[in-house]
């Protein structure tokens, strides 16, 4: 009883916030298996700043964190920032732009001017003229004070002025609120990524939008004689 109670609040918490539309078609990606077997991913492109994000909350100081550190959050458990992670995006030359409130970190998100990893064997290349936002974390304590957008618009200032054109992210499709973030924002879709695990095989498919931005997905599985690439080749 208390679990269907639960699953009815939900429910109908996420018609109030998301719609008919939205809340069904979350349901139905959970039914075919979405992040069980299938991956869907709704990419996003941003190339316009707006000012509204560039205030962020009193007390929060706002900055791209050096390798230093980076390696002294990842000592702390609340941060979410694992050190073999670190160590990974550090070494490709991606940077975070992180707020610290009162010596704790407790916001970032990573930024990647080169093909990085997406999942186990498959790597995401994109034109070099935007740079990539990923692995974004808001500590559930400061959620709601709009930090996330404040770093991206941030980090998008800082890019711009640097010659690139834009910044390119994706969102897991049944991801509602953070579809609806973006969308606040002014990103806007361009195409859809998706990846599906069958019988140990990852399979994937881009979808025509994505040759507009040089997205595609390569397969770095060392079982295959030579790496696959999906999608359009256009960048790299």
């Amino acid at each position: 009883m208390d679990s269907n109670a639960g699953l009815i609040r939900k429910l109908c918490t996420s018609l109030r916030h998301h719609g008919l539309t939205g809340t069904g078609y979350a349901s139905l990606l959970k039914l075919l298996g979405h992040q069980r077997w299938l991956n869907v991913l709704r990419c996003h492109y941003l190339e316009e700043i707006d000012p509204a994000f560039l205030q962020p909350p009193p007390r929060f100081v706002g900055s791209f964190l050096s390798p230093r550190a980076v390696a002294e959050f990842t000592r702390d458990p609340e941060a979410s920032l694992a050190e073999e992670f670190a160590g990974y995006a550090l070494a490709k030359g991606d940077k975070c732009y992180g707020f610290v409130h009162d010596g704790s970190l407790r916001a970032y998100g990573w930024y990647a001017s080169t093909p990085t990893r997406v999942a186990r064997n498959l790597r995401l290349h994109f034109s070099r003229d935007y740079i990539y936002m990923y692995k974004a974390y808001t500590h559930e304590s400061h959620r709601g004070n709009r930090l996330f957008p404040s770093g991206v618009m941030f980090a998008l200032k800082h890019y711009r002025a640097a010659g690139y054109k834009g910044m390119l992210l994706y969102v897991d499709a049944n991801n509602l609120s953070s579809l609806k973030s973006c969308a606040r924002m002014g990103f806007r879709v361009f195409g859809t990524v998706c990846i599906a695990t069958i019988l140990g095989r990852q399979l994937v498919f881009v979808s025509p939008g994505c040759a507009r931005f040089g997205l595609r997905v390569e397969d770095t599985s060392g079982a295959a004689q030579m790496s696959r690439t999906f999608g359009p080749k256009l960048m790299g």
